[in-house]
């Protein structure tokens, strides 16, 4: 997982974070259009711990996407064909927030909104059915003859 601070367009900081996991629910949330649907939705992500900390601890990212976009296609096709995913999300701090206030100062969970920026699908390598169990030392030193 990496995080950084961006200055936006408006003169505003927004926190952006980026990780690996899997999509684990899209759920609709907040208000209904006139065509009955739900104009925001809620990706529920399980994330890869960050490296060097404890797997055992949980680490999740609950971002809103806005429904009928491409953003949103992706997480309802990861959370069905449970695919890993490269997540980008970031946390624009609310309106009513003054402007000059940096987005390290605010609480995230009451100050910002969590959206999702990125969804991209990790492509995993099949294993190779056909690896010898002994690995000749010439293919890990790219020596002639070798595979490296």
């Amino acid at each position: 997982m990496q995080a950084w601070i961006q200055d936006g367009a408006d003169g505003r900081q927004y926190l952006v974070r980026t990780g690996t996991g899997v999509v684990t629910a899209v759920i609709p949330v907040g208000i209904v259009d006139p065509d009955e649907q739900h104009t925001l939705y809620r990706v529920e992500m399980y994330c890869d711990a960050p490296h060097g900390r404890p797997g055992s601890i949980r680490y999740s990212a609950h971002p809103v996407v806005a429904g009928g976009t491409p953003l949103h296609a992706a997480a309802l096709e990861a959370l069905e064909q449970v695919w890993p995913v490269a997540w980008t999300i970031e946390w624009h701090a609310h309106d009513w927030i003054p402007a000059d206030l940096p987005i390290a100062s605010l609480n995230l969970v009451t100050d910002a909104r969590c959206v999702l920026a990125g969804l991209d699908r990790v492509v995993v390598p099949e294993p190779l059915d056909d690896l010898p169990d002994f690995v000749p030392a010439a293919w890990t030193r790219g020596e002639p003859g070798g595979m490296a």
